[in-house]
């Protein structure tokens, strides 16, 4: 494993593969395993993705369940082992989501690994989940990111797929993202396809301005692939480039290489 910093990408397609770990010490479903195991596994998956081709990698306590808007201190410690193990293993840019909207602790995740980006589901406005209403944090992850001087960057999705929005469109959730929470980049999901996430993407660089970076977050397949190429500046991939089902599915290297390649 190597500990190179982070290369700029030159490429103007943002391929961003997903490292979903295993239920974490924190979590109600958490299972005892080894953090520093998980640690290794996520580093081996992510060193998959950096030799596929793709060119950024984010973790995600994705298995947690139910996964809290806000998590406790076990998982952030968790987190933050793993995301160095990440960070030793593969000099691409890498990014943090944490919890279901927990933006101040990926900050703070993000930060002690040298990390490049967060991802934000509800930066600004208000969200109805599984759990209850979800609030943007866009000023407690504005505030930290000045107490600590971090320049990580916060990718903020407009209308994530997780939750149901309850104030606005797509195009004034990517506005108030930008101009209100401060992101770097949005991204846009539709649960009924790719096609329909390009034509919300085409709409928010018609609100916006054309020089805004809008990615997929989801739903993005062999298949489509050449559609999220055309209208958007990248796609994140999680559960397409895996090996099968369950918080155990490991990154499929034939997967995420024709995904680069394509």
């Amino acid at each position: 494993m190597s500990s190179n910093s982070p290369a700029r990408v030159e490429s103007t397609f943002r391929l961003v593969g997903v490292v979903h770990l295993p239920p974490l010490p924190g979590a109600a479903n958490y299972r005892g395993a080894s953090v520093r195991e998980i640690a290794r596994i996520a580093a081996e998956d992510a060193l998959v993705l950096a030799e596929a081709g793709f060119t950024d990698v984010m973790i995600q306590d994705a298995s947690d369940n139910p996964q809290p808007e806000h998590v406790g201190p076990a998982t952030v410690a968790a987190m933050a082992v793993v995301g160095a193990e990440v960070r030793r293993a593969v000099g691409i840019p890498l990014g943090v989501v944490t919890g279901h909207n927990d933006g101040v602790a990926s900050v703070a995740i993000a930060h002690a690994i040298d990390a490049q980006f967060i991802r934000v589901k509800v930066l600004t406005g208000v969200s109805a989940g599984p759990d209850g209403w979800i609030e943007g944090c866009s000023h407690r992850v504005a505030m930290l990111r000045r107490l600590l001087g971090s320049d990580v960057e916060v990718w903020a999705d407009a209308h994530e797929a997780t939750s149901r929005a309850i104030t606005g469109d797509v195009t004034w959730a990517a506005a108030e993202a930008m101009s209100f929470g401060g992101a770097s980049k949005i991204i846009v999901t539709r649960d009924s396809g790719v096609a329909d996430a390009v034509t919300d993407i085409a709409a928010v660089r018609a609100s916006i301005g054309p020089d805004v970076d809008v990615l997929i977050g989801g739903r993005v397949t062999l298949d489509n692939l050449a559609i999220a190429r055309a209208g958007a500046d990248g796609a994140i991939l999680g559960s397409a480039i895996k090996t099968g089902g369950g918080d155990d599915a490991r990154i499929d290297p034939i997967a995420a290489r024709a995904f680069a390649t394509t």
